[in-house]
């Protein structure tokens, strides 16, 4: 096949549209990032407001009563966590051939008790920390489930 110079001027202004259109859109990114960093440093100044001057005499009762409510959140987190240790050792229990089916129903007998007492010992835990009382709550279904579960004898 030959080629004809009548066929190499028809592509020619083919292939310069394609260059301006990477040139034009190479600039046009760069010209949105460029304003976008404008913007974000825009923002940053904005947000570099001095704080305004507080009487700290006046503000002490608010941070002993936020205090009160986070160690008591604290406080229910940790039984929450210390339930889920009881649950790592219960899968560890059931994994264990030599351990025995005794000593895991023992352990999550152990875990449907502290359930249940965090439970009373908190009657208004959704309203003070709904995040947690949801945890407690599938806490709650997974212990009355796997009690199903041995009672039907799955695991046996």
């Amino acid at each position: 096949m030959k080629i004809r110079p009548d066929q190499i001027e028809g592509v020619q202004p083919e292939q310069t549209q394609r260059r301006n259109k990477t040139t034009q859109s190479e600039s046009a990114f760069g010209d949105i990032l460029n304003q976008e960093v404008a913007r974000g440093e825009a923002k940053a100044s904005q947000a570099l407001t001095p704080p305004m001057i507080v009487n700290p005499l006046l503000a002490a009762g608010t941070v002993v009563n936020v205090q009160a409510v986070s160690d008591n959140g604290a406080e229910i987190a940790g039984q929450v966590e210390s339930i889920l240790d009881k649950w790592d050792d219960y899968a560890a229990t059931l994994a264990d051939p030599e351990a025995g089916l005794k000593s895991a129903y023992g352990t999550l007998d152990e875990i449907a008790g502290d359930v249940a007492s965090l439970k009373a010992g908190q009657p208004d835990l959704g309203a003070t920390h709904p995040g947690l009382k949801s945890i407690v709550d599938e806490l709650e279904t997974l212990a009355a489930a796997e009690q199903f579960k041995f009672n039907r004898g799955d695991y046996a």
